[in-house]
C-alpha cells in the first residue's frame, strides 16, 4: 500500500474478518464438546476429565425435560425467567425437528433428545456470540470518528467498525466458556443495550437491559455505571426513561414466572442469592482451610460488594474528569467478581467484552485471558479429581488457580483505574474523543461545570481592551507571532 492509497474495500473492513473469526472459534468450541456427547444411555461420559462440561444436556436429562414436563413447574430447574424461556424455545425447536420428547420416553430416547436439544442451543448461543462481537465492533475504538448529531440529538452517520471486535471474536475465554450454559444470551442483550444507549435511545436500551437482567443480575452492574455517570452529568430525564423501561421489563418477566408457579419462582430466587459458598472464590479457600462452612457468607460477600460499589461510585464522582461508561461498568463487574461468594467459569463471558471496551490493550487483555483460561481448566480438573496431590487433603493446585484468577482481575482493574486517574493515557481517549459509547454522556459537561457563553448572543461592543489576553490575535489580521494573514491561513491548514 502506498501512503496516498485509500484504505477502502472488504480487505480493510473488520466486519467480514470478525465474523469469520467468530465462526471458526465457535466451530472449534463445538468440536471441543464432541467428546462429552453421550450416545448411549448405559454409557455415561465424564465431562470433567475431558474439560468439556456443559449444563445444557445435563439439565435436560436430569430434570425430566425429555418427558415434556413443564419447565417452571419442575423442581429440578432453578433458572432465571429468560433462561427458562430459552430452554423452552430450544426444546420446542428440537421437538419440531423430530426429537422424541414426550411423556413416557425411555432412557435412550431422552439421551437422543438431549443431543438434539443441545444442537439447537449451540445455534442459539452462536447467534448471541455473533451479536456480542458485532456490538463490540460498533462500540470499539474509533467507532465515533466523523459522527455528528442531528437536530434530535442522534448520530447523523453510521458508526465506524472497530478492529477491537477481534479481542472478543478470538477470545480463548469465550472458546472455553461459551457453551457451558445460556449466559451468552443475556450478555449479548446487555451489550446491545449499551449500543442502544450509545445511539441515544434510552428507552430501547432500558428494555434490552431489563431482558438481560432477567437472564442474569450481573447485567445490573452496568446499570449502576449508567446511574452514577448520569447523576454526575445531571442527565436525569434520560436516566429516568432508561430505568423505567428496564424496571418494567424485568418486573414483567418475574411476574410471569411467579404467576405460573410461585413456589418454584421463590425457590429459584432463594437458591440463587441465599445459597452457600461456591467454587472459585476466596471464601471457598477459607472454607477448605477451616473444614467448615463460613457462617453468613452471603451477607459478608454482599456487604463487601456493596461497599466496593459505593467506593467506586465515590471515586468516579470525585475524579477531575468523568470516567467512560465502559470503564465504570468493567470495574463494577470486577468488584463483584472479587467479592462474590461464588464464581462460575461462564461469568467471564460478561467480563471479556466490557474489558475490551474499557481498556483495549493487548498486553492486559493477554494477562486477563491467560488467568481466566487457566482457571477454567483448573475448575473442571478439580471437580474431576485431577489436581489433588497424592495424599493431600486440600487441592492446593486449585487454590493457586483461584489466586491467579483474582490477581489477573486485580491487574486489569488497576490498569482501568490508572486510565481513569490519568485520562491522557487512556487508549480510547485520543484526539478529541470523550466517551464513544456514552450516548448523552459523550462530551456532556459535568454537573459542576458551568456552560460556556453563547458567542452568537455576545455583544461585540462589550469587549474592551482588557478582555484581550496575551494569546489573542491582533486586530490587523496577524497572529501574535507576527505572521500575516496568508501565513496564518497556511499554518491553520
Amino acid at each position: 500500500m502506498g501512503r496516498h492509497a485509500h484504505r477502502r474495500g472488504p480487505f480493510f473492513d473488520p466486519a467480514p474478518w470478525a465474523v469469520l473469526a467468530a465462526v471458526l472459534v465457535w466451530l472449534l468450541a463445538i468440536y471441543r464438546m464432541t467428546p462429552c456427547v453421550q450416545h448411549q444411555a448405559s454409557k455415561t461420559v465424564d465431562p470433567y476429565q475431558r474439560l468439556c462440561y456443559s449444563d445444557i444436556p445435563v439439565v435436560f436429562r436430569s430434570s425430566g425435560m425429555g418427558q415434556g414436563s413443564g419447565l417452571l413447574s419442575n423442581v429440578g430447574i432453578t433458572e432465571s425467567p429468560l433462561v427458562v424461556a430459552l430452554m423452552a424455545f430450544c426444546r420446542g425447536v428440537a421437538r419440531v425437528l423430530g426429537a422424541p420428547i414426550r411423556p413416557g420416553a425411555g432412557a435412550q430416547q431422552v439421551v437422543d433428545a438431549s443431543n438434539a436439544y443441545w444442537a439447537v442451543a449451540m445455534v442459539v448461543l452462536f447467534c448471541a456470540f455473533l451479536g456480542t462481537v458485532v456490538a463490540v465492533m460498533l462500540m470499539g475504538r474509533g467507532s465515533d470518528v466523523g459522527i455528528g448529531l442531528d437536530a434530535e440529538g442522534r448520530p447523523d452517520a453510521p458508526r465506524r467498525r472497530s478492529w477491537d471486535a477481534f479481542f472478543v471474536a478470538a477470545s480463548p475465554a469465550l472458546f472455553m466458556a461459551g457453551l457451558i450454559d445460556f449466559t451468552l444470551v443475556p450478555v449479548c442483550l446487555a451489550l446491545l443495550s449499551m449500543l442502544a444507549w450509545a445511539r441515544r435511545r434510552p428507552v430501547l436500551a432500558g428494555m434490552l437491559m431489563g431482558l438481560a437482567c432477567a437472564g442474569t443480575l450481573q447485567a445490573a452492574l452496568i446499570v449502576v455505571a449508567v446511574v452514577v455517570l448520569c447523576l454526575r452529568t445531571t442527565k436525569l430525564p434520560e436516566l429516568s426513561r432508561y430505568l423505567i423501561a428496564a424496571s418494567a421489563v424485568l418486573t414483567a418477566c418475574h411476574i410471569v414466572a411467579a404467576l405460573i408457579n410461585p413456589g418454584q419462582w421463590w425457590r429459584t430466587f432463594h437458591d440463587t442469592y441465599w445459597s452457600g459458598t461456591g467454587l472459585g472464590t476466596v471464601w471457598f479457600i477459607v472454607q477448605d482451610l477451616t473444614g467448615s462452612h463460613v457462617p453468613w457468607v452471603g451477607w459478608f460477600a454482599g456487604a463487601l460488594t456493596a461497599g466496593g460499589l459505593l467506593a467506586l461510585s465515590w471515586f468516579s464522582l470525585t475524579l477531575p474528569r468523568r470516567p467512560r461508561l465502559a470503564q465504570l461498568a468493567c470495574l463494577a463487574v470486577l468488584v463483584f467478581f472479587l467479592t462474590s461468594k461464588v464464581y462460575s467459569p461462564q461469568f467471564v463471558l460478561l467480563l471479556v467484552p466490557l474489558a475490551v471496551l474499557a481498556r483495549p490493550d493487548w498486553r492486559d487483555w493477554t494477562v486477563l485471558t491467560i488467568t481466566e483460561t487457566l482457571y477454567s481448566c483448573a475448575v473442571w480438573a478439580h471437580l474431576g479429581g485431577l489436581t489433588m496431590p497424592g495424599g493431600a487433603d486440600a487441592d492446593v493446585v486449585y487454590w493457586a488457580a483461584i489466586v491467579l484468577r483474582l490477581a489477573g482481575e486485580v491487574w486489569f482493574g488497576w490498569g482501568v483505574l490508572d486510565d481513569m486517574r490519568r485520562p491522557w493515557i487512556d487508549p480510547v481517549r485520543v484526539g478529541y474523543a470523550d466517551d464513544p459509547i456514552g450516548g448523552v454522556l459523550d462530551h456532556a459537561p459535568d454537573g459542576s461545570d458551568e456552560p460556556a457563553a453563547d458567542l452568537d448572543d455576545a455583544d461585540p461592543d462589550d469587549a474592551g481592551p482588557d478582555d484581550a489576553g496575551p494569546d489573542d490575535a491582533g486586530t490587523d489580521g496577524t497572529d501574535p507571532d507576527g505572521a500575516g494573514p496568508e501565513e496564518s491561513a497556511e499554518a491553520a491548514s
